[in-house]
């Protein structure tokens, strides 16, 4: 969701953008299916403005990220997700570590690419029920509507103590989630396949990040 690697370039921007639809505006509580529908139908207005503005210092992008983060993502059940088998292993001590390191390395990575947004547009197409929360189903298209097919993005929701939540964004119905988890695969089985091994290899690239910065 958070999910794309940094080759995706455009897909990563217009995903994470829309992911923060949670933060723009309160919906009708009770029905997940318009509550999904009327967060990602209202972000785009708002929060892209905010974390998109093209003169903003990275710290600060930085910062309004981490706020929404924390407010509008399960950091816990997908970072969870990503690690897999890794995280079923670790112990307590390593799970709290790793859930801090993700939420840095998910902020440092996405951030940075708020700062491509082009003026892209959202266009809602459909809110369904999905299991316990719901899917919304958009289009992403450029500024002026040209630049070719539309890019499909859905978004799926799911119910947290504190509401709706983003779980994961597919992109032309493939799971944003499930490719992390492969690519934090192939770096497990470098670092010993333990927790603590990714952490270690997140913050080595988050390290690197910075310094481009």
């Amino acid at each position: 969701m958070i999910f794309a690697s940094r080759g995706k370039t455009r897909l990563a921007i217009v995903a994470s953008i829309a992911m923060l639809g949670a933060w723009a505006a309160p919906a009708a509580a009770g029905d997940p299916v318009v509550e999904a529908r009327a967060q990602i139908q209202s972000m785009w207005q708002h929060v892209v403005p905010i974390l998109a503005g093209k003169g903003l210092p990275p710290s600060v992008r930085e910062e309004r990220f981490r706020s929404v983060y924390r407010a509008h993502f399960d950091n816990a059940a997908i970072a969870a997700a990503v690690a897999g088998a890794a995280w079923q292993r670790a112990t307590p001590a390593a799970r709290e570590r790793f859930l801090g390191v993700f939420e840095a390395y998910v902020i440092k990575v996405y951030a940075g690419q708020f700062g491509s947004y082009n003026g892209e547009r959202l266009l809602v197409r459909a809110s369904e029920p999905d299991g316990p929360g719901a899917i919304v189903t958009t289009n992403i298209v450029d500024a002026r509507g040209e630049g070719g097919r539309p890019l499909e993005l859905k978004w799926r929701l799911r119910p947290s103590a504190d509401g709706l939540k983003i779980r994961d964004v597919l992109v032309q119905n493939i799971s944003m989630m499930l490719q992390q988890r492969r690519e934090f695969a192939s770096v497990l089985a470098q670092r010993g396949g333990t927790l603590d091994g990714l952490s270690a290899a997140l913050g080595e690239k988050m390290a690197q990040l910075a310094r481009k910065n």
